[in-house]
């Protein structure tokens, strides 16, 4: 009982930061999208009823104009009430209207055209939501755009802030996809191995004695290695393969909501949003649309981070192929503890004339260093031999910098007799 609940704290504390992280994503977003809404609403709406009274006026002029002309030309032949002529032009008008802008309202905005209340309102939480998205993104939404000087501050300051959050976060969730996947195939491969081990194991007990031997020595050779290298391998092609399959999945969520997309066409809208192309001028009024075009975008970015992190170690190598081609790079990326090593190794393979083995490198070690007595540097700077009579020789020795001091040709070559196996600066 305790252990359960002590597992389901740890869980808990496990959990805890990647809420956070999305709850602070997602109400990050949902605050930008209110406070766009208050700052652009009223300047769009002044702007579309500035437009609506131009073309109140045209209209009006080219009806007045054209009942002139037409009443000059039929004098009594055929005469028509000037209420019906602008009946019938002002339909025509409008349905131009309508056919240049087919998302408005445009037949209930010319009955008041200077009321603002009457006004379709282009920044509602959906286009509001879908902006802050594309900023967080830094991809591009036609539908609205910011016009006041308070919208463009705000927008700036809120993509410095959000743009990290957004990739930290799939980042963060990115690197809980691919673990969970790492870890799924490694199970898998524990358990595979383990029936396979368990199937040959059995067919060696059919043999006869003479061969178990033999059979013992297969199953080493063929199951006592599970593999040096603990990441996940996949050609890069799989990668591509999964968001493809991904975008292929938002496509077939997206024509369930319009009707008149395509499949191309959707699976085009969906990649565009995941690799942060654009948005386009997409319309959202469902709400649940809107959620899943949400949930699309930020679980997109992480399976592309996913794919990113386990591609890395192969990207890396096609990279540095690529960017060192004709150019030597035998100690790249080694630091130089390890380039001492491998010039060590190469001189003991000389050595020795052929392959060095675990055990020639442990002999080494042990011979070299382990029984070496421990001898301080400064032991050699207080050396005196027999012949110096006086303190000078001592005292210049201890006054000049070491580099100076051996170059003293006397000096090294009575040290190198006393230990002619050693060099003499050790």
């Amino acid at each position: 009982m305790f252990t359960s609940k002590s597992n389901d704290f740890k869980l808990f504390k496990i959990l805890i930061p990647h809420v956070i992280l999305v709850t602070a994503l997602i109400g990050y977003l949902c605050i930008g999208a209110w406070i766009l809404m208050a700052l652009e609403t009223r300047t769009e709406l002044m702007a579309r009823s500035r437009k609506l009274i131009h073309l109140s006026d045209v209209m009006a002029n080219f009806t007045t104009d054209s009942w002139k002309i037409l009443n000059d030309a039929q004098l009594g032949i055929h005469s028509i009430d000037r209420s019906e002529w602008a009946t019938i032009f002002r339909e025509y008008m409008i349905s131009i209207a309508e056919t240049v802008d087919d998302r408005r309202p445009i037949r209930r905005e010319l009955r008041k055209p200077d009321d603002i209340d009457n006004m379709h309102n282009k920044w509602t939480f959906p286009t509001a939501l879908l902006y802050v998205l594309t900023v967080l993104t830094t991809c591009g939404y036609g539908e609205v755009s910011v016009d006041t000087d308070l919208g463009k501050i705000f927008a700036v300051a809120f993509a410095l802030v959000g743009i990290p959050l957004m990739f930290i976060t799939a980042a963060d969730i990115g690197k809980f996809l691919s673990e969970t996947l790492l870890r799924f195939v490694s199970n898998w491969n524990k358990m595979s191995h383990k029936v396979k081990q368990i199937l040959f194991r059995k067919r060696c007990m059919r043999r006869k004695s003479s061969q178990s031997t033999s059979g013992h020595s297969d199953v080493i050779d063929i199951f006592g290695v599970e593999g040096s290298d603990g990441k996940l391998w996949f050609p890069i092609g799989a990668y591509v393969s999964c968001i493809c399959l991904y975008c292929s999945m938002g496509s077939a969520m997206f024509i369930n909501w319009e009707r008149s997309w395509s499949f191309l066409h959707a699976f085009h809208f969906g990649f565009n949003l995941i690799v942060t192309v654009g948005l386009g001028d997409i319309v959202v009024v469902d709400y649940i649309f809107l959620s899943l075009i949400v949930a699309f975008v930020i679980v997109g970015l992480s399976v592309v981070t996913m794919c990113i992190d386990l591609a890395s170690t192969h990207l890396k190598a096609y990279f540095t192929r690529f960017h060192y081609f004709g150019r030597a790079k035998k100690f790249l990326g080694m630091s130089e503890e390890l380039k001492e090593i491998v010039v060590l190794l190469r001189a003991m393979r000389r050595k020795k004339g052929g392959k060095v083995t675990w055990n020639d490198v442990r002999a080494f070690l042990d011979n070299e260093l382990r029984d070496r007595p421990f001898e301080p540097h400064e032991l050699l700077m207080r050396l005196r031999f027999i012949d110096e009579t006086s303190s000078g020789m001592s005292t210049i020795r201890h006054n000049s910098f070491q580099s100076d001091f051996f170059r003293d040709a006397e000096y090294l070559r009575r040290i190198t007799a006393l230990r002619p196996e050693q060099p003499a600066y050790l």
